[in-house]
């Protein structure tokens, strides 16, 4: 039994993983056409890719909060502030990104440019977390 539930597992989390890891390739893209709409100042042409970045975070960062984090706990529950402090990057990342939306710094180069290298080196504390409580072998495992 404890075999069918550790595959069942690591099944459930190797599609997670594989998810996030799309959705992270997506976000990254999103986030490069942000800033080049940014560069050149089109306030009205940032307005779509921004929002379209929010609801694609949105999804993302509930897929972590819902199904990948509460599997970390579980495997690590020493894990619990690292993951707690994620999610509330998160609700920072889309309060910043409405914020962005409702005002005139949809076109703040420096802002978005921001929001990029935050973005980037959470994705970074994420990945160290993975290895930390998968071990380098495992994560490649479940991958």
């Amino acid at each position: 039994m404890a075999d069918t539930l550790e595959t069942g597992l690591r099944h459930r989390l190797r599609r997670a993983l594989r998810r996030i890891e799309s959705q992270h390739v997506q976000m990254r893209a999103l986030l490069q056409e942000l800033e080049e709409m940014a560069r050149s100042k089109d306030a009205a042409g940032a307005r779509e890719p921004l929002a379209h970045l929010r609801d694609a975070l949105a999804a993302h960062f509930e897929l972590e909060d819902q199904v990948l984090f509460p599997a970390l706990h579980g495997l690590s529950p020493d894990a619990r502030i690292s993951l707690e402090a994620l999610s509330e990057q998160h609700r920072e990342f889309l309060a910043e990104l409405g914020d962005m939306l409702a005002s005139k710094r949809v076109c703040d180069a420096e802002a978005v440019a921001r929001l990029h290298a935050s973005i980037g080196e959470h994705e970074r504390r994420e990945e160290l977390l993975l290895e930390e409580i998968l071990g380098k072998e495992n994560l490649r495992e479940v991958r």
